[in-house]
């Protein structure tokens, strides 16, 4: 199993990715407590975009914010919002689909990635609303993304990285900041993203990946 790239570049340069988030922090003006500790951290958020019973799927869905719901997510303090101190930087972004059982809200199916022949689960869906779905991330109401479609979620990879988009430029989201992703259609043929099936609801999900301060 390939190791996630963040964690290869610390094994060669042990403490370097620790001090360059820090400097990130400090040039941020952001405070640092000592009773926190540096650690790789991964944030996501799962909701459901297509509804079995009426058929119909989601135009547009806004993750990382809205109602929590624990089953759903693994924000800490029951919140969208992270906890005092407990700055993040986002160095990569992860993406793909699940199915529910029924209506519930135990998942079943959980799949890394969209469009790539052969990744998991997604090879045989050529639906034209999932290629050009596009996204915007927001943090504190400054768009940091803007029109990112989830092709850039899709690879042939065999490993922990399918699905995954890393970043050029880290996103760093401060404690207590207002964050949004809003995914939205550009088709409106079928709904937004047709993963689910007659007798189980669909759903999208997103999971932020980085090192943040806990």
């Amino acid at each position: 199993m390939a190791l996630p790239l963040s964690i290869e570049r610390n094994i060669a340069m042990p403490g370097v990715e620790q001090a360059n988030f820090v400097k990130y922090l400090t040039d941020a003006n952001l405070p640092i407590s000592n009773s926190k500790t540096i650690a790789y951290q991964s944030l996501y958020h799962i909701l459901k975009v297509e509804d079995a019973a009426s058929g119909q799927g989601d135009l547009s869905a806004t993750f990382f914010t809205g109602t929590y719901d624990a089953t759903l997510t693994n924000f800490p303090g029951n919140s969208f919002v992270l906890p005092q101190s407990q700055h993040f930087l986002v160095t990569a972004i992860q993406s793909g689909y699940v199915q529910f059982s029924g209506a519930t809200n135990t998942i079943t199916k959980y799949n890394k990635g969209w469009m790539a022949q052969n990744s998991q689960g997604v090879g045989g869906n050529s639906s034209a609303s999932v290629m050009k779905a596009i996204y915007d991330l927001v943090v504190n109401g400054i768009v940091l993304q803007k029109g990112i479609p989830l092709s850039e979620f899709d690879n042939t990879l065999v490993t922990q990285n399918r699905g995954r988009f890393e970043l050029s430029q880290p996103i760093l989201i401060p404690a207590q900041s207002d964050i949004s992703l809003r995914l939205t259609a550009k088709t409106g043929i079928g709904g937004m993203i047709p993963v689910g099936d007659d007798a189980n609801d669909g759903g999208v999900w997103f999971e932020l990946i980085g090192i943040g301060l806990i």
